[in-house]
């Protein structure tokens, strides 16, 4: 069944826009049946069930009865409209979709395969992609659990990647429209971008559309002066929203760290950074924002549990081998002499023997080791009641000639009246 044009009855679709609009016929909202399940739309795409609906249209499931039955996605313009001019809005925005669609090729961007018109009905056929948007995935599969600060990350570094595509066509693509709802995650955890309808050529000079989304959107779009910087301070506003779980507020600089103390300085400076309120300054290209994102210092590897067993035992390893060396070391384990041959107590009559520094002191040095100036003053300590003694060794020449040991030797034990260690048998 056709409808009827609202503006002027015909039963023949327009070739643009219809003739007999003003610009101010005010239409009766229609509230249009959804299209029939088992439905066949140009012969080709079978209609299953409804998907979604947003705020240009209604999205189905279908397959595409061409390609054995493939499972495709056919979004079709709403026609609720109260006025004709909203009407051509959205078909100018339908349009603009299937353009900006038609021209790019990315594999994080959702792929266009057919655009048609049926009656006065708009179609627009994209592929499928296997999933949820992270907007439904943070409140319904995780009850509002903010994601981890490295899913985040890795999903942006994605993102920048695709808005960096956008942006080197000629003209840029300026997308507009980034938020959480527009982001699809496929089953393999890539993101893909859904949803082109306000996306747009830039132009540096006129007036443009005033399209926005509350907390998402920067505030020169609210007056239609939208860059390639306005995409970057959606993404880090919608960075906002999965690292807390709670949606930007509206025009202000986000900093997710205040409302999860998990989130890093770093990243918390990246999302402040990117949701300023002057253009001036955000980072200014979405190259500048992906290198913070890659800043490598600042973004640690995902934990895993098997890490974190490995860190375990490795702890209790070095535990383990720092307590043998330390028992070896205390109880000469591993010396077979120790228990036979305990160490000797010595008593106050045996003559002392005396430990000797081994560095080399020169008889002229004496007064450095004994602190007295040549002098020995009634309150000094003689050697003969020290037990540790650093003594007046032999000269050089004496330490390093074997034959002049022995009498070197003995010189220091006529000096000091006690015996050296190394003076055994009269020697």
């Amino acid at each position: 069944m056709i409808d009827n044009c609202p503006s002027c009855g015909s039963s023949q679709p327009h070739d643009g826009q219809c003739p007999a609009f003003d610009g101010s016929t005010v239409l009766q909202q229609r509230q249009k049946p959804e299209i029939q399940q088992e439905r066949i739309l140009q012969g080709r795409y079978k209609i299953l069930h409804v998907l979604g609906q947003g705020g240009m249209g209604t999205v189905y499931m279908a397959q595409d009865l061409r390609l054995k039955g493939r499972n495709c996605v056919v979004k079709k313009l709403r026609d609720d409209f109260y006025r004709e001019e909203d009407r051509h809005k959205a078909q100018a925005f339908f349009e603009r979709e299937m353009q900006v669609l038609s021209d790019l090729e990315h594999r994080n961007i959702v792929r266009i395969s057919d655009y048609f018109c049926e009656g006065f009905d708009y179609y627009l056929v994209m592929e499928y992609v296997q999933g949820n948007n992270l907007h439904y995935m943070l409140h319904e599969e995780r009850q509002g659990e903010p994601f981890s600060e490295n899913s985040v990350i890795e999903w942006a570094i994605r993102i920048c990647d695709v808005l960096g595509h956008l942006h080197s066509q000629i003209p840029a693509v300026i997308y507009r429209d980034l938020k959480p709802s527009n982001i699809m995650i496929d089953l393999k955890g890539e993101p893909k971008l859904v949803d082109f309808g306000i996306a747009r050529p830039w132009e540096e000079q006129g007036e443009h559309t005033h399209v926005v989304s509350a907390g998402y959107s920067p505030p020169e779009q609210y007056w239609g002066q939208a860059d390639p910087r306005s995409d970057i301070y959606s993404l880090g506003a919608t960075m906002q929203f999965l690292l807390t779980g709670q949606d930007p507020e509206a025009l202000h600089v986000s900093s997710p760290m205040s409302l999860n103390p998990e989130v890093s300085e770093y990243t918390d400076q990246i999302v402040r950074k990117a949701t300023a309120q002057a253009l001036d300054q955000r980072y200014q290209t979405v190259e500048e924002l992906l290198e913070a994102l890659l800043h490598k210092d600042y973004v640690p590897a995902p934990e895993t549990p098997r890490s974190r067993i490995g860190e375990i035992v490795t702890g209790l390893i070095l535990l383990v081998v720092a307590v043998f060396i330390f028992l070896i070391e205390n109880m000469n384990i591993g010396d077979p002499n120790a228990a036979k041959n305990p160490p000797a107590t010595r008593t106050s009559s045996e003559p002392q023997n005396i430990n000797v520094d081994e560095r080399v002191f020169h008889p002229s040095k004496t007064s450095a080791l004994t602190g007295n100036s040549g002098q020995n003053p009634s309150n000094a300590q003689t050697p003969s009641n020290q037990t540790d003694l650093a003594v007046q060794v032999m000269d050089e020449k004496d330490l390093t000639d074997p034959a002049g040991v022995p009498e070197a030797a003995n010189k220091q034990q006529q000096q000091f009246g006690f015996n050296l260690p190394w003076v055994k048998n009269g020697q």
